[in-house]
């Protein structure tokens, strides 16, 4: 089944074809992209101090919910290059604009991480 034809499978088969083709996506995205490479290893570092930080449950998430983020912005970034270079292969301004707008979600995405790591080891030290 090719990913242009519409699945004619129903209720739980579709949830695990759903599942494969996810899983495929995020294998795609580990081999061929090494910006989501070292994102996922940042976010996997900085979630293990997380979990030794965090004094409870809660604030371990309040701490993981910036990492999840940078993660899914890179996927949404990489899925609008991957688009953009499949229907302009070559230099237009407004694929430079959509690539340049993805990429400015993944910087949005950091300075939210660091805002939220940044306040809450300041509130730690300080408080």
């Amino acid at each position: 089944m090719g990913y242009c034809v519409k699945s004619n499978e129903k209720g739980f088969k579709r949830i695990i074809s759903a599942f494969f083709f996810s899983m495929a996506g995020l294998k795609v995205c580990f081999k061929y992209e090494v910006s989501f490479r070292q994102i996922v290893f940042v976010s996997f570092f900085f979630f293990v101090i997380a979990c030794f930080l965090g004094r409870d449950f809660f604030e371990v998430i309040i701490l993981s919910i910036p990492l999840f983020f940078m993660i899914f912005a890179e996927l949404v970034n990489t899925a609008i290059e991957k688009i953009i270079d499949l229907v302009q292969p070559t230099f237009h301004p407004l694929a430079r604009d959509a690539k340049d707008i993805g990429s400015s979600l993944q910087l949005i995405s950091m300075v939210f991480s660091a805002f939220v790591w940044g306040g809450y080891i300041i509130m730690r030290l300080f408080v």
